[in-house]
C-alpha cells in the first residue's frame, strides 16, 4: 500500500498530490502524513539495478526491512538505518557484535545490548543456516528483502510478498563490480542514503591507503610469503564434515596483500581451495596466520608449532605462527577484514608500522560498522590473543 495512493497504481499522480493537499487542509491527514505523500510523488517509483543486474522497482521509501544475513544488515546499520531492520537470520545476533554463538553471555555484549536501539536480543530470526520461515517473514509485513545471493529471490517476493534486493559482493573485496563496494552502493540507493554510502566508502578506501601507502613502497624480497588458514584448525587439518580447517587456504585475500604479503596459494586455480600438507611444506612459508572465531581457537597455534608434520616449515622453526581475525560469519564482515589488514601489516613489517595505532583503528571501524563506540577493545579481551598482543606490541 502507497500512501495517497487512490487508484491503485501505486504511483502518486499530480491529482492525487492535490487531493492529498486538499485532504490535509481539512485536517484529515497530518503534515507527516502529507510529506510523506509529497515524497513519493517527487522521488517514486524508483529502479535500483542489484548486484545480480536485476531491475526492482520500489514504490515508497522503506521503513520496513528484512535482511538475509549479518552482511545485509551490518550495511543497513553503517547507513544509518538500523531503526528499520525488523527481523534477520539467526547468526545476525552472533556475527555483528561477536559473540559465542547460541549463548550470548561472552563477547562484546555492551554492542550487543545497545545495537539497533536494544532490539537484538529479541529480533526475530525468519531463518538459520539450513531453514526459512517464510510464515513469519511474511507476517512481519516487510517493505524489502535485502539478500546477498539470488538463491530463494523468487521465493522470497511470491511467499513474503514484497520485493527482494540483491546486495552481493566479497567484504575482503575492495571494488565496486562484485566487491564491498558495489554492495554498499546498491544498498545505499534503495534507503536514499546514497551521501552515506559514498562517506562509508571513503571511510574504507582512507583505512585501505593507510597501509597500502606504506606497503607499495616495499620490494618484493621485503614481502614474506605467508600461508593463510582463514577457517582455523581447531580441528587439525581436515575437517570431514565441513570439508575445512587448517588445509583449506584462498588465493585471494586482499588485506594479505595489502599488508604487504605473499600469499603462497596465489598461484592456485580456484577461489577457496584445500591444499595438501605436502603443497604447504613445498610453500615453505615465512609466517602461517590462523584464524581465531572464539577464545578456545587459540590453541591451534601451539597445536601447529608442535605438529611433527610441519617442523620442516621455515614459519614453524621460526616460531612465526600466529593467530588472526576469523574473516567470515555466515558471509565475509567487511570489519574483521579490515581488522586483519592492520593487524597483519603490523606483524609483517613491524618497523614500517610501529607507529599505526591498531586498537584506535579498529575501535573507528567497528563504529563505522555499528554505530558503537569502544566495540574492538571489548571484542580483543573477548578473543584474549589480540589484548595479549597488542600488549607486547
Amino acid at each position: 500500500m502507497v500512501p495517497g495512493d487512490l487508484d491503485g497504481d501505486l504511483i502518486i499522480s499530480d491529482e492525487e498530490l492535490e487531493a492529498a493537499d486538499e485532504s490535509y487542509d481539512a485536517g484529515k491527514i497530518t503534515d507527516e502524513e502529507l510529506e510523506k505523500i509529497e515524497q513519493i510523488h517527487e522521488n517514486y517509483p524508483r529502479t535500483i539495478t542489484d548486484t545480480a543486474g536485476r531491475d526492482v522497482t520500489i514504490y515508497k521509501p522503506i521503513e520496513r526491512i528484512i535482511t538475509r544475513e549479518p552482511d545485509t544488515c551490518r550495511i543497513v546499520v553503517a547507513l544509518g538505518e538500523g531503526d528499520k531492520v525488523v527481523a534477520s537470520e539467526q547468526s545476525v545476533k552472533s556475527c555483528l557484535c561477536p559473540t559465542t554463538f547460541g549463548v550470548f553471555d561472552q563477547g562484546c555484549l555492551e554492542c550487543y545490548q545497545t545495537i539497533l536501539d536494544g532490539r537484538m536480543p529479541d529480533l526475530p530470526e525468519t531463518s538459520t543456516r539450513y531453514d526459512i520461515y517464510y510464515e513469519l517473514m511474511a507476517s512481519l509485513t516487510p517493505d524489502v528483502i535485502i539478500t546477498s545471493s539470488e538463491t530463494n529471490v523468487q521465493d522470497f517476493e511470491s511467499k513474503v510478498g514484497c520485493p527482494c534486493i540483491v546486495a552481493g559482493g566479497s567484504g575482503s573485496s575492495y571494488d565496486r563490480e562484485g566487491g564491498l563496494y558495489g554492495q554498499i552502493e546498491v544498498v545505499g540507493e534503495l534507503l536514499e542514503r546514497e551521501v552515506e554510502a559514498e562517506e562509508l566508502i571513503g571511510f574504507i578506501e582512507s583505512k585501505v591507503e593507510m597501509v597500502r601507502s606504506v606497503s607499495d613502497s616495499l620490494d618484493e624480497d621485503e614481502k614474506p610469503k605467508v600461508y593463510f588458514a582463514p577457517r582455523g584448525a581447531k580441528l587439525g587439518f581436515y575437517d570431514p564434515k565441513e570439508g575445512r580447517d587448517f588445509t583449506r587456504t584462498v588465493t585471494d585475500y586482499a588485506p594479505l596483500e595489502i599488508a604487504g604479503g605473499i600469499n603462497v596459494a596465489g598461484e592456485c586455480e580456484g577461489s577457496s581451495i584445500n591444499v595438501g600438507i605436502e603443497q604447504i611444506i613445498a610453500w615453505d612459508p615465512d609466517y602461517i596466520l590462523v584464524a581465531c572465531n572464539t577464545p578456545e581457537d587459540v590453541d591451534a597455534v601451539d597445536w601447529i608449532k608442535n605438529s611433527p608434520d610441519l617442523q620442516s616449515i621455515n614459519a614453524v622453526q621460526n616460531g612465526n605462527v600466529y593467530n588472526c581475525f576469523y574473516p567470515y560469519c555466515r558471509g565475509s564482515p567487511p570489519d574483521r577484514s579490515l581488522f586483519n589488514m592492520i593487524y597483519m601489516a603490523k606483524l609483517l613489517h613491524p618497523e614500517k608500522f610501529e607507529d599505526l595505532d591498531m586498537e584506535k583503528e579498529c575501535n573507528e571501524i567497528f563504529e563505522a560498522f555499528l554505530g558503537v563506540d569502544g566495540v574492538f577493545t571489548e571484542y580483543a579481551d573477548y578473543l584474549v590473543w589480540p589484548r595479549e598482543w597488542l600488549n607486547l606490541n
